[in-house]
């Protein structure tokens, strides 16, 4: 068992999957520390195209960790989006782009947090002038967290020193970023074969608008009217985990990542805030939000403003 674990946020998505198996990578062939990176969750479609474009292998999955251990922690500081024991163990270091998310420590620690658009590009800046080692596939997962969090730089999260990462790592890679968010974004919107509950899952985080605790669902695609033909299926759920997770509403925001543009919905009695948020109003039980992708910079602040 590895001495430090690197790992980020729950449920996981592309960027916290790539990102602490590369700092991981980092901190053991470069640095000589005994790490590995894990998940606390199964993979989405998106991710394990990333994975098996570049040939690695997939995290062990836990659902805890032991007391005493050290964690590097990174695309988090919120401990509601963390697996048990990771705020009783030793955590050693912190890389993030979000805002602070109320962690607190016994120890001081090495803190690197950036309003970039995406972890990896703090990952990447942190390692400085050792990413001349990185291999291509490490470079290649660097390179698809930052297409997959900042919609291949499209996002209004994007800052010139994503784009300049990106760059330079799909050159280690030897891969094209329009061509590798093609792939990743066609198996993001495949939707198929899964629950409406297994779809509101697979992006959403927890907030307090107001002194309420609401859910902000992101489903990204490529074709939305995939989730819209459901869109009934996703109102049950919706309302469903409601009430199974004693929260004041859910907002799901079917973001299209072709127009940059949301469409969204929301269950019962969560109308009127949505509608002071963003200043639009709900036709047929949808508002289409133009120009709205970003849950980080757009959706939480409308929000945040409106309460």
């Amino acid at each position: 068992m590895s001495d430090i674990k690197v790992l980020g946020h729950t449920p996981a998505d592309t960027d916290t999957v790539c990102s602490p198996i590369v700092y991981a990578w980092y901190l053991k062939n470069v640095k000589g520390q005994d790490a590995e990176a894990v998940i606390g969750s199964e993979l989405n479609k998106e991710t394990k195209v990333a994975l098996e474009e570049f040939g690695v292998a997939v995290p062990e999955q836990v659902s805890q960790v032991e007391a005493g251990s050290k964690v590097v922690l990174i695309d988090t500081t919120n401990p509601k989006e963390l697996i048990s024991g990771v705020t009783e163990a030793e955590i050693i270091e912190v890389l993030d782009h979000h805002k602070l998310g109320g962690l607190a420590t016994d120890k001081p620690l090495n803190v690197t947090i950036r309003p970039y658009g995406c972890v990896a590009t703090v990952v990447y800046e942190r390692m400085g002038a050792d990413t001349a080692e990185l291999p291509k596939e490490m470079a290649g997962l660097l390179a698809a967290a930052i297409i997959s969090d900042t919609l291949n730089l499209t996002s209004p999260t994007t800052t010139e020193v994503d784009k300049e990462a990106l760059a330079k790592l799909t050159d280690l890679a030897g891969v094209k970023a329009d061509e590798l968010a093609e792939k990743m974004f066609t198996a993001k919107s495949d939707i198929s074969d899964m629950t409406a509950e297994q779809v509101l899952g697979m992006d959403c985080k927890d907030f307090d608008f107001g002194g309420s605790n609401y859910r902000i669902s992101s489903i990204e695609t490529t074709n939305p009217q995939f989730t819209l033909d459901r869109i009934e299926e996703f109102r049950k759920s919706a309302e469903e985990i409601k009430v199974a997770s004693s929260l004041v509403g859910v907002f799901v925001f079917v973001v299209d990542i072709l127009k940059s543009e949301a469409t969204l919905f929301c269950t019962a009695g969560s109308e009127e805030l949505a509608q002071k948020a963003f200043k639009a109003e709900f036709v047929n039980g949808l508002m289409h939000l133009p120009g709205v992708v970003s849950r980080k910079k757009q959706i939480v602040p409308a929000f945040e403003d409106a309460v």
